[in-house]
């Protein structure tokens, strides 16, 4: 039987709420559950707030709504969380990386 390594992750979100009627507090709820329920461990989360863009790629669209969360999981849950989160509008970008 082999051991499974178990890595540290921050995952960093973007949110595009414009056209949603939910707020950053529930989509980061949900994010803590689709974590748990795809195998991570959500450890800490923090609503960072809105934030200019550095370069907007559309005028029209120039903040987004960061949040974080730490997570711990196996090797396949960030690949796995980018793909549960590909067609959801309210995610305009994830930045995932291992500490």
């Amino acid at each position: 039987m082999s051991a499974t390594t178990i890595n540290n992750y921050k995952a960093t979100f973007i949110l595009d709420l414009r056209e949603s009627e939910d707020d950053s507090a529930k989509v980061m709820a949900e994010l803590n559950e689709l974590l748990k329920s795809i195998g991570g461990e959500p450890s800490d989360s923090e609503d960072l707030g809105m934030r200019d863009f550095a370069r907007a790629a559309d005028r029209r669209y120039t903040q987004g709504h960061y949040i974080e969360i730490y997570f711990d999981g196996t090797g396949n849950v960030p690949a796995t969380l980018k793909e549960k989160l590909k067609l959801d509008k309210r995610i305009n970008r994830i930045f995932i990386e291992s500490l």
